[in-house]
């Protein structure tokens, strides 16, 4: 056991009171509080979403671990269910998954600020659960911060020249030669694939498409304009999984140079994108620890 795990274990140690919260006309949501002996004066309250269509547990216990971490440092939190999720029922007439979650998640905001006399929440949310808070923060004044891990991701110039460099100095130079020439046979084939597809959907009825896909690179921008336009902090948490579209701890700037020093960021290059080792886990939660206590 390393000395930040065994630090991230003995900081969850704090005395913190759990509960059972059921919100909606029919209890239709379910969700943890996390509620600390000593709260912190004017700190928000902290909404955990689900990471995709994981229960509110989280990937590798994250959310549970991070929802005692923080309130043992005084901020209270729920670990939320959206509906059709976990312990949570989908009773939503909403046609997306997405508005859906924003729906479900506005419910519960509306709901803590008249249990707990707040009107100010910060919202956590891993890979889907990020794109939730995103969305949430865009059409909710209640929202005054998110903390997103894997939001969506776009490759800069700069960072598939960094991806084209780690690939070939792990090859000699014959097989990096082999590799280019590869790679551009490739993309040739690519291209006429493409040309064909386009071809065969000009024909076609158009398809919804499925999953999780980032919109184009121009609305993401604005999105996170609007919301640090508004007020609303960001910290924007990056896994190494994303080779080209994110493999720098600047990238995000490097793609939004207008965000620098406005939004804060960080940059795991050795964390899988659910922080499976319990080392990387711990200093993200460290991370978000540190966010959340100088927040004001």
């Amino acid at each position: 056991m390393t000395a930040m795990h065994e630090r991230h274990r003995r900081a969850s140690r704090a005395p913190v009171a759990e509960s059972v919260l059921r919100f909606g006309d029919r209890d239709q949501l379910v969700g943890i509080l996390s509620q600390p002996e000593q709260p912190r004066a004017g700190a928000p309250v902290v909404v955990i979403l689900n990471a995709g269509v994981l229960h509110r547990v989280g990937p590798h216990r994250l959310h549970v671990v991070l929802a005692r971490r923080l309130a043992a440092a005084g901020v209270t939190c729920l670990r939320l269910d959206l509906g059709g999720i976990g312990d949570s029922i989908n009773s939503s007439d909403a046609t997306t998954f997405r508005d859906s979650a924003v729906n479900d998640t506005r419910l519960v905001l509306a709901t803590l600020a008249e249990r707990l006399g707040t009107s100010r929440f910060v919202i956590f949310g891993v890979c889907a659960g990020a794109d939730n808070a995103i969305a949430t923060a865009l059409v909710d004044d209640r929202v005054a911060g998110i903390a997103v891990v894997d939001p969506h991701t776009y490759a800069s110039k700069r960072g598939r020249l960094r991806a084209l460099y780690t690939k070939l100095s792990a090859r000699s130079p014959r097989e990096s030669v082999r590799w280019i020439a590869k790679v551009a046979e490739r993309r040739a084939r690519a291209t006429i694939d493409r040309l064909r597809a386009l071809r065969d959907r000009a024909e076609a009825p158009e398809e919804q498409e499925e999953g999780r896909s980032a919109p184009p690179v121009s609305q993401f921008r604005n999105e996170l304009a609007t919301l640090v336009s508004r007020g609303v902090k960001i910290l924007a948490i990056y896994s190494g999984i994303h080779g080209a579209k994110y493999n720098h701890p600047n990238q995000l700037f490097e793609l939004f140079p207008e965000l620098r020093g406005k939004v804060e960021s960080a940059y795991f290059e050795n964390a899988n994108h659910t922080f499976t080792e319990l080392d990387e886990q711990a200093e993200l939660i460290a991370l978000v620890s540190d966010w959340m206590a100088r927040f004001r």
